[in-house]
This record gives structure tokens, sequence and C-alpha cells, in this order.
């Protein structure tokens, strides 16, 4: 009986030994194996754009011990960049090709999506003196687009950008079903245009109120200025529409699908993480050229109309039918 109950024991241990033990895989590095071109298609970023998100990040990201093979900043980073440009954390999208398994790759996602957002006020900016102005042309481009997450929510996102696709400003904590003006008015951006304290003009679509500082398309035209000024208004707001078309190519956890998250608000942190992320890729010239001999890259602003036309066109007042004021814009 009590060489059985040793055999029992000994049974009993050697089990938990196994339980125990862990298998590590073998990580590669990516800057060990990718040139530019290849990085880019995998990472949707440069080498030097990663090496510079990498620095930006590897301090909060360090581990404190390198016990049971902790991952490094470099390869949480490549970790997070891959899912945001894939949309997956399976097979080859996030974990495989570096050696880790699906939880491992979800908490490196984790960890770089809040530390991506802190930068949001680093990389996303609207300009507000009046230089700062002049130089983004005196128009900025406003939209609401939704994004689904999970396939069960959706979530309205606020975008402004200027004539070189950089975002200057983005909301995305509300839920699909809310009405875009109220996105506006409760938005910083929209309390700042209201006291006069930022200058120049934002051009909306129809689901936006008119503003002396938001226009808008004219619901129903009855002059020629007024359907000039309609034509006009399509023909520049069609860059915020090519942003947009950018956002999602670039990155496909934003696609139609949605980010595969499990909560709304893990979703409109990763929707601010790639929106910073956009911003930098606008400092790399060199994944600027990658970006245009992307097959699926949205089509040129150039042929949507006379963009440097439409960019230095004069500001004129008309009442319209309703005895509101528009302001309405006319080439030079």
């Amino acid at each position: 009986m009590a060489m059985f109950l040793a055999n029992q024991l000994h049974m009993v241990i050697n089990q938990r030994a196994l339980r125990r033990e862990r298998v590590f895989r073998d990580r590669s590095h990516p800057l060990d194996k990718w040139n530019d071109h290849d990085m880019y298609k995998k990472y949707r970023f440069t080498r030097l754009a990663c090496i510079n998100i990498i620095d930006l990040l590897s301090d909060e990201l360090q581990h404190p011990t390198e016990r049971n093979h902790a991952l490094p900043p470099s390869l949480q980073v490549f970790i997070a960049l891959r899912f945001y440009g894939k949309g997956s954390y399976l097979d080859e999208s996030g974990a495989e090709p570096h050696g880790v398994s699906i939880p491992t790759a979800q908490r490196a996602v984790s960890r770089v999506t809040p530390l991506l957002c802190r930068l949001q006020n680093d990389y996303i900016k609207f300009p507000r003196t009046a230089e700062e102005v002049r130089q983004k042309q005196r128009i900025s481009w406003l939209l609401d687009q939704g994004i689904s997450s999970c396939g069960k929510y959706s979530i309205n996102v606020q975008l402004v950008c200027d004539a070189k696709y950089r975002i200057l400003n983005v909301v995305a904590r509300w839920p699909g079903s809310t009405h875009d003006s109220r996105i506006l008015q409760a938005s910083r951006l929209g309390h700042a245009y209201e006291s006069g304290r930022l200058q120049g003009l934002l051009l909306g679509d129809s689901g936006y109120a008119l503003k002396p500082w938001l226009m808008t398309p004219i619901q129903h035209p009855s002059t020629e200025a007024e359907e000039e000024y309609n034509r006009a208004h399509k023909r520049t707001r069609v860059l915020i529409e090519q942003l947009n078309g950018q956002l999602k190519n670039k990155f496909a956890c934003l696609g139609s699908s949605g980010p595969k998250v499990k909560s709304p608000e893990t979703a409109c942190d990763m929707i601010v993480a790639c929106c910073v992320l956009f911003n930098i890729s606008k400092d790399d010239y060199v994944q600027e050229a990658q970006d245009d001999d992307d097959d699926n890259q949205p089509p040129n602003p150039d042929d949507a109309g006379d963009l440097e036309a439409l960019m230095q066109m004069n500001y004129l007042e008309l009442q319209s039918g309703m005895n509101l004021f528009a302001m309405f814009l006319v080439k030079l």
C-alpha cells in the first residue's frame, strides 16, 4: 500500500512538472530579415519608420526583467503593426511570423495601442495661429465616418484633414447612432470655433448645420452661383473621402469588418492609434513613395479637379433663399 501511494505521488509530481514546462518558440526579428520593400508590405512602414516608432515607445514597453523570455519592445511594436495592417492575430497576420502565441500577440497589441493614443497631441494637431492657418491654405476638410467593431457595434469617427492628407483632428468615442452635428458640437474643435479661438473654415457634408466657420452644400441650389459653389465644394471635399480610403487601405483593422476586439472602447483606442501612425507615415518620404506605387491607393486629388485652384479661392457672402447666409467659393 505504501509503495502504491509513493508511485501515485511520484506520478502527480511528474505531471505537475510537465504542466509547468514552458515552450519558447524561435522568435526571428523582422529587422534582421526584411528589406524596405518587404518591410512595408508586411508592416505598412519602412525600416526607418519602424525604428522611429520603436524609439518612441521602447521606454514604456520595456519589461523590468528578462524572465520568461519577455518580448522586447521592438517585437511588440512589430506585432502591433502587423495586426493593424492585417486586422487579425491569427496565423500569418500576428502571432505565427513572430514566434509567439496568439494570447501573447494580443497582449502586445493591448500594450502598444494606448501608448500610441498618448501621442495624439504630438502628431495630430489643428492649426491655431494665423500663420499656421495660412500654411494650411485656409481650408480644412471635415467628415464623419462609421467604423464597425466586431460586426456588432459601430463607431462614428470625426476626422479633419488638410490638403496633404494629414489628419488634423480625430474624435473616436461616439456610437454609430450619434448624429454628425452632435459630435462636432460636443467636441473641443467645435467649442473652439464657436468661441472664435480658431481661424479658417471647415468643409462638411450635408450632415452638418451651416455655420459661419462650417461650409456645407446648398440642398436646393437655384442660381448659377449656388451651383458653382456646390461643384467646388464637392470637388474639394473629396480629399477627406480619399483620406478615409487611405486609412482603411493602410490599416486593414479599420476595414469594413472593423477591428477584431472585444469592446468598443478598445476599438476607439485602435482607431486613434492608427490615425497617429498615419500621420507619422507622412513624415517618411520613402514610405510616401511606396504608397504612390500601391495598386489600391485612392485616386490622386488632381483627378477630382484643379486642387491648386481650389485652394486659392476667395470667400464671398451671399444671401440664400432661406435668409441664411453662406460662404461661397469662387475661383480666382
